[in-house]
């Protein structure tokens, strides 16, 4: 026996005799705890303070305060420390990217120069190759989101669409174009799809191709021929596609990726221009309530019988009606491109002459975009009246109009308020803007 067996405290011997006598019952009074407890919920796990810090709830605490345990706050600190640090490098490498609808901030412009594509931070600033290699690279354009970028490598076996990362890694082949000419893409709004429209033996048709390399799919119009195509930007499901038919009508659809869904406007006509003016440069306001486009009504007496006017309709069909028109009859008004933020509209203005070409122009012009009042003129004058050729396009911020002549090649920049221009002497192609996330 040692001196651990012989202690007997008087404490443990009262504690189990109590134990022997008592009966087991349970507590009258639990039922009134239950009752109120119950009308309480339990706090929110996360909200424990023990969640947060090393604390033993379970130790006794001494009767004249409780030594700190220096060692275990300092691991905690410690951890902590490492935790927000990691967390503040998780969100900073986050990239942000921008709505696919709605003004962005400016990135990147990308442009053509000597068969390589190049690309520069802002309107002044140097720029420096991204994609070069064989054949002759062109038609750049950034997906929405600013990640990735497309463009066409020309080769004799006609056109590779690309696509790659926006520093130029990561390229590779969607899709491979016949070199029949007319061809057409749009970035889907989720920037992982692409609306390609090229001809398949023979007869325009219309793909939807992933960005990945996965096999596009055909979106079938069976007979009906599809020339224009464009995405709903508030949906990746939904496209607005002009159409021919077989007896020379042209007529705007809204169509499921999957081909399913489709609806015509009830919008069917033709002109003396032929299929490929009728219901053309349709385009989607940001808000996708309304669409703009090329209406050609017939006007005896002028130039070909019919004269180019925008006219607005909603996505369904319905409430067809004309902007308000030029002060001069014979001012033509077509081509629309909602700004960034869906207040204003772009249009192509010009004059022609039949006997005279050279004695027309061509020039630009912004409207309300309700088209309830006439647009004014900005930005300078071509001579040429449409065979000027004018390929326009709004910065991402909306504050910048960039504008290219066909016939001369030259490409400006200009203020849609103010009206000025400056000549961009580094390129002759329209560049593409990058979308970026605004600063927060």
């Amino acid at each position: 026996m040692t001196a651990f067996d012989r202690f007997d405290p008087f404490e443990r011997r009262i504690t189990d005799a109590i134990d022997e006598i008592a009966v087991a019952r349970v507590p009258d009074y639990l039922d009134d705890i239950l009752q109120l407890t119950a009308r309480s919920s339990q706090r929110p796990r996360w909200s424990f303070p023990e969640r947060w810090f090393n604390v033993d709830i379970a130790l006794t605490r001494p009767a004249f305060g409780r030594r700190v345990p220096l060692r275990s706050l300092l691991i905690v600190a410690i951890l902590t420390a490492l935790l927000a640090a990691a967390l503040a490098l998780y969100v900073g490498s986050r990239h942000r990217v921008p709505l696919p609808f709605g003004p962005a901030a400016n990135g990147q412009m990308a442009y053509v120069s000597g068969g390589d594509l190049y690309v520069r931070d802002t309107p002044t600033s140097l720029g420096h190759l991204l994609l070069g290699g064989a054949g002759e690279q062109n038609s750049p354009s950034y997906s929405p989101d600013g990640l990735h970028i497309s463009f066409v490598t020309t080769l004799t076996d006609g056109d590779h669409f690309m696509v790659a990362a926006a520093d130029g890694t990561a390229v590779h082949e969607i899709a491979l174009i016949p070199p029949s000419g007319n061809a057409q893409a749009a970035w889907a709004p989720d920037s992982q799809r692409i609306a390609l429209i090229y001809e398949l033996n023979s007869h325009p048709t219309l793909f939807i191709a992933p960005i990945d390399g996965s096999p596009a799919s055909v979106v079938d119009f069976g007979k009906l021929q599809p020339h224009d195509v464009s995405w709903n930007p508030r949906s990746s499901d939904v496209l607005l596609v002009r159409v021919d038919t077989a007896s020379g009508l042209s007529e705007l659809y809204t169509v499921r990726a999957d081909g399913s869904a489709r609806h015509a406007f009830g919008l069917a006509t033709r002109t003396s221009f032929g299929t490929q003016y009728d219901l053309s440069g349709s385009t989607w306001a940001p808000d996708a309530m309304t669409i703009a486009y090329n209406a050609i009504p017939s006007r005896p007496g002028l130039p070909f019988d019919a004269i180019f006017r925008v006219h607005l309709v909603n996505p369904d069909g319905t409430n067809d009606r004309a902007v308000s028109p030029p002060p001069n009859e014979d001012i033509q008004e077509a081509w629309p491109q909602y700004s960034p933020d869906g207040k204003w509209l772009l249009v192509h203005r010009w004059t022609w002459r039949v006997d005279e070409p050279s004695l027309g122009a061509g020039w630009l012009a912004v409207m309300p975009a309700d088209g309830s009042a006439a647009a004014r003129d900005i930005g300078p004058r071509w001579a040429g009246g449409q065979e000027t050729g004018l390929i326009k396009g709004w910065s991402p911020d909306g504050t910048r109009v960039l504008v290219r002549s066909e016939n001369t090649h030259q490409v400006f920049s200009i203020d849609p308020i103010t009206g000025s221009y400056e000549s961009l002497a580094w390129t002759t192609e329209l560049p593409d803007w990058q979308r970026i996330a605004q600063p927060q």
